[in-house]
């Protein structure tokens, strides 16, 4: 009995050891509230940095980014896809800037969504939308192009596979008129094949 109440008595006075302040302190010489010393460097906080811009990207004005980011199901175009198909920009005036952003794609071909950018009086960031005859509909409305370009006479480009069958292929050409891109010529691809058409049949405008 002795010898039991004995290691009683030395398990808690090894437990009270461990519990009492280091160094004589006293729990209130370090309340639990208490503020961290004056002197205490403040904890930084931790930050990652941005991620560089892609090279192809940097003519792209960040606000027609986010706006491609927040509408358009595309894949990210700084993920590797504008590296393979660089956007396409092209000022149209003094106010305004075309920007064509890639949205899907291999290392063939993309499709890309179409901006226009005004800084104007009355400015904005215009989402484009093209017509193009296909094969399967008669015409179709698109907001992507494949094969985009402008020319050195302000003329846009570009190509539609048929919304139905892929092989089939029309193409068109627009000119900015100040407000708006206007249809000047759309012709469609025959036969329809995987390779390039072996002509191209004018639909408008209409053959007289």
């Amino acid at each position: 009995m002795i010898r039991a109440r004995s290691r009683r008595a030395v398990a808690l006075a090894a437990l009270l050891a461990l519990a009492a302040p280091a160094s004589g302190a006293t729990p209130e010489d370090h309340p639990a509230d208490s503020p961290p010393p004056a002197d205490a460097a403040p904890a930084s906080p931790s930050t990652e940095p941005e991620p560089p811009v892609s090279a192809a990207l940097a003519a792209v004005p960040p606000p027609v980014l986010d706006l491609h980011a927040a509408i358009a199901f595309c894949e990210d175009p700084a993920g590797g896809l504008a590296e393979r198909h660089p956007p396409v920009t092209a000022e149209l005036s003094a106010a305004a800037l075309l920007v064509a952003i890639p949205c899907t794609g291999d290392a063939a071909e993309a499709t890309f969504r179409l901006y226009v950018l005004e800084t104007g009086e009355i400015g904005g960031i215009h989402p484009l939308l093209f017509a193009l005859p296909a094969a399967s509909v008669g015409w179709a409305g698109t907001d992507l192009l494949r094969d985009v370009a402008v020319g050195a006479d302000g003329l846009l480009t570009g190509t539609l596979r048929d919304p139905d069958q892929a092989r089939c292929v029309s193409r068109g050409a627009w000119r900015w008129n100040g407000f708006a891109f206007a249809l000047e010529r759309a012709e469609i691809g025959e036969p329809c094949s995987e390779g390039t058409p072996a002509g191209w049949r004018t639909v408008f405008p209409a053959p007289g």
